[in-house]
């Protein structure tokens, strides 16, 4: 990471530079962005891997320079990102410019500039759009998090954060808006090419792009007064923490938890010398169970039920869900062919008549959202987060769970009054709806997508964890799954000791079922405060701390 500043009478602008571009940009204490880049999208919506990467940063009259070359790894391609910050007017200018070019034809998703603009000030203000054919638009960032793009056809837009005045123009390809607290990341993001194109797109050897983008910030009024620091307290209960049971991954855990959480599919079932293992070890701690179906979910759940009977396993709770709801749709589709969520959730209220029944999605908000289920259907709604779906590195990571009580707030919209009992809330995901499938990542470094993250394993996932667990419970929600006993979302470490996750959750659960104080400190830090300790995490430091009442 670079930072420099630019200090002159008009304010002073900040700005902090990484290996894949601009990741702050603050003018007078204010963040106007996190984010500026031009990654390569490879058919299953993963980065594409680059080698010979070079970047430089070199002081220009009134500004600096920012430049960025590299090659696709396997020959693609070579491109060229250059930002340019100057002093302008009575603020600053920020240009941006993007060049590709192929040397064999490959396939992409996308390829160009993305923009991510900060939540904080921004939920819910105005903002004008002038679009490709003159047209102006006036309207709004989304407050609760829009399933579809909230603006499109770009071809400059302006804002205000505060004081700052923000503006943009943008050439080359045709760019739009999204509201990435979909998927956990704390932005909303203008890139290029529209998801109404097909993709993948080829590019042959020859072919190049070229894209710029120029913004300008300006002071417009006074700043408004420095807060004082503040905290919020309020009385919360815990989720319960669940644990996930899949075939290879059920084992003795180093904690009791609230319950599990017990995955059946046709891509990994259960053997029924394995639910008769699971029924031994969970050994009456309550189960809830996650049905995925075929083309006959009555039939499907209906024999899975007779299983479990004759095995003298009851779920308390069900959701059922057709195995293409794994996969994400734009909300205007088009959707797969019958059958439906619905049909699958009114399948298991007939096959579990005791159990509370549940709707959603068994992989991310994202899919909730653009197919939320109908306000009658169910007892409770369902759905998961991962925190490396666009972005992997730690401070994005940590960043995501600024968006986690925007994403409670928007499921509780479609829940109405019934309860949120979540799957799995995690750093790494479970499922990938978006490709193929989850990203082979062997040495559990820093990786979009992956389904092994090694600091599930280390302190920084028990803080994250951490974060998560007192953010739902500050929002009301009933459970959710923070980890399986063993695999790439273990409990153990290499040499089979307790994670700190699980020290973490042992922690927590000493507080499990009790009214407990919640503060939640303005600078992001939170202290859960009961008769048994307190409890302290600082996503900041990524670290979490319990202290035992004597």
């Amino acid at each position: 990471m670079k930072d420099i500043e630019i200090n002159t009478e008009n304010g002073i602008l900040g700005a902090v530079f990484g290996e894949t571009g601009l990741t702050s940009l603050v003018f007078d204490g204010v963040e106007v962005l996190r984010g500026l880049s031009a990654p390569v999208r490879d058919p299953s919506w993963g980065t594409m891997k680059e080698d010979g990467i070079a970047t430089s940063l070199v002081k220009t009259e009134g500004g600096w320079l920012y430049t960025r070359t590299a090659r696709l790894a396997d020959g693609q391609a070579r491109q060229e990102m250059t930002i340019r910050l100057e002093s302008e007017g009575n603020g600053f200018s920020v240009t941006a410019r993007f060049r590709l070019q192929a040397e064999h034809g490959f396939a992409t998703n996308r390829a160009g500039f993305c923009l991510l603009h900060p939540l904080a000030g921004l939920r819910g203000a105005p903002l004008h759009l002038k679009h490709s054919d003159g047209r102006e638009t006036a309207t709004h960032f989304p407050a609760l998090i829009a399933p579809a793009q909230p603006a499109r056809d770009i071809a400059a837009m302006e804002h205000r954060i505060g004081a700052i005045a923000c503006s943009y123009r943008f050439s080359g390809e045709v760019f739009e808006m999204e509201d990435q607290r979909n998927w956990s990341d704390a932005s909303y993001k203008t890139y290029c090419r529209p998801l109404s194109l097909p993709v993948p797109v080829r590019l042959e050897a020859g072919e190049r792009i070229e894209q710029e983008v120029f913004i300008t910030l300006s002071r417009n009024g006074s700043s408004d007064p420095a807060q004082s620091a503040s905290q919020k307290q309020q009385t919360v209960r815990l989720p319960e923490l669940l644990l996930i049971a899949e075939p290879g991954t059920v084992a003795a855990p180093p904690v009791k938890p609230s319950g599990w959480l017990l995955r059946e599919g046709p891509d990994n079932p259960f053997s029924d010398d394995a639910l008769s293992a699971f029924s031994d070890l969970s050994g009456g701690t309550p189960f809830d169970l996650e049905y995925i179906t075929g083309d006959d979910p009555e039939a499907e759940l209906a024999a899975f039920a007779e299983r479990l009977s004759r095995l003298g396993l009851a779920p308390r709770h069900v959701i059922a869900l057709p195995d293409a709801y794994l996969k994400s749709y734009q909300p205007e589709g088009p959707w797969p062919d019958p059958p439906t969520p619905e049909d699958a959730v009114k399948a298991a209220a007939r096959a579990f008549p005791a159990a509370r029944i549940g709707a959603g999605m068994l992989t991310l908000f994202t899919e909730l959202n653009r197919c939320p289920p109908p306000q009658a259907l169910g007892d409770y709604v369902t759905y998961g987060t991962s925190a490396i779906v666009h972005a992997a590195d730690t401070a994005s990571v940590f960043q995501t769970l600024e968006a986690l009580p925007d994403i409670f707030a928007s499921a509780k919209a479609h829940a109405g009054k019934r309860p949120q009992r979540l799957g799995l809330v995690a750093i790494p995901m479970r499922s990938n709806p978006y490709g193929a499938g989850l990203a082979d990542n062997p040495d559990g470094g820093p990786k979009t997508m992956a389904g092994f993250d090694g600091r599930h394993f280390t302190g920084e996932g028990a803080a994250f964890a951490a974060c998560a667990v007192l953010l739902a419970a500050a929002c009301g929600i009933e459970a959710m799954a923070l980890a399986a006993p063993r695999g790439p979302l273990g409990l153990h470490d290499a040499n089979g000791e307790p994670t700190p996750l699980a020290d973490m959750i042992e922690a927590l659960s000493r507080f499990a079922g009790a009214a407990t104080e919640l503060v939640q400190h303005d600078d992001g830090a939170m202290t859960l405060c009961g008769s048994v300790g307190r409890l302290h995490v600082d996503p900041a430091t990524r670290h979490v701390t319990f202290t035992e009442e004597n």
